[in-house]
Parts: structure tokens; sequence; C-alpha cells
């Protein structure tokens, strides 16, 4: 994930000016919008694939299984493993 300086540079604003208008824009800070992107990728992953969550973890860009567990839960309000249980299609092996 790029910082917030790169993303202000990117914008061709300064740093202070890019963090005000994206809150205004998203609601959010940088990280947390980038956490809920991945977050959402990381559903998507459980529900359509047999991927475990580890596999999961590296494929959206976190190193470690346990960030990754923690941001889920409290963006979904599940665990990874009870949202899967929930809400994955049922695939062929």
């Amino acid at each position: 994930m790029p910082s917030v300086k790169e993303m202000a540079q990117l914008s061709c604003l300064e740093e202070r000016t890019f963090l005000g208008r994206f809150n205004k824009a998203t609601g959010l800070k940088p990280t947390e919008y980038c956490q809920r992107l991945r977050v959402g990728k990381g559903r998507e992953m459980l529900e359509f694939t047999n991927k475990t969550v580890e596999q999961i973890t590296w494929a959206i860009g976190y190193e470690d299984p346990g960030s990754f567990r923690k941001v889920f839960h409290r963006v979904v309000g599940l665990s990874p493993g009870e949202y899967r249980r929930r809400f994955a299609v049922a695939l062929s092996a």
C-alpha cells in the first residue's frame, strides 16, 4: 500500500489537503479505506474459494494472519471462519 505522502503526491496535493479531501469524500482515513478494500476482497475469497485464511491473508497483502483476523472481525463483526461458515458458496473439491 502506498504511503499517505505518496498518495498525496500522486494527487498533486499537499498531505494535509489530501487527507481532508479523502476523509470528506469517504468518511475514512486512507489506511481504514485500504483495510476495508482488503477485507472486502477477503470476504469474496472466503465465500467463493477453498483457500485457507492464511492463503487469503497473503493474497490480499497482509503478512500476518492474526492481524488480518483482527481487522476482519473489527470491520465485519465475525471471524473469517464464522463468515465462511455462514456465507460460503458450496464448491466442489
